[in-house]
């Protein structure tokens, strides 16, 4: 049985207005291999943000460890979303634990595929950062 916890999913302004948009690559980008950081359309998880919490929701387990030594927090997670949705190179960029920090991996390394970012209306490869807070009611 699980505990009761509340995960609070912190969705930033990830939506800016096309208009102010440019189209930046990450500083690991090869020539014949872009990695973006900004695009002109964000990557979605199936179904948008609300099925990407209720994911969460569902598929996060706060370790029992660290419920029992009150630990809580707030993980901020960078992957990569290949062209084709599919999610790579999960890592921490901030953490609260190591199981804390190793559960929203193993999290998210499983979501589904996504639909991918676009520049110019062409699929890319692009970062996506996701925090994800960690508290006990």
């Amino acid at each position: 049985m699980r505990t009761p916890v509340l995960i609070i999913v912190l969705l930033a302004t990830f939506w800016l207005p096309l208009q102010a948009q440019t189209v930046q690559t990450d500083s690991s980008s090869t020539p014949d291999h872009l990695i973006y950081t900004v695009v002109q359309q964000q990557p979605e998880f199936p179904g948008g943000m609300s099925k990407l919490g209720q994911y969460i929701s569902d598929n996060l387990r706060y370790p029992k460890a660290a419920q029992v030594a009150g630990l809580a927090g707030r993980v901020f997670i960078r992957f990569l979303i290949t062209k084709q949705g599919a999610i790579e190179g999960v890592k921490v960029l901030k953490g609260v634990s190591p199981e804390i920090d190793a559960e929203a991996i193993r999290m998210v390394a499983t979501m589904p595929n996504w639909v991918p970012g676009k520049v110019d209306g062409q699929a890319v490869d692009c970062f996506y950062n996701l925090p994800i807070n960690f508290s006990v009611r």
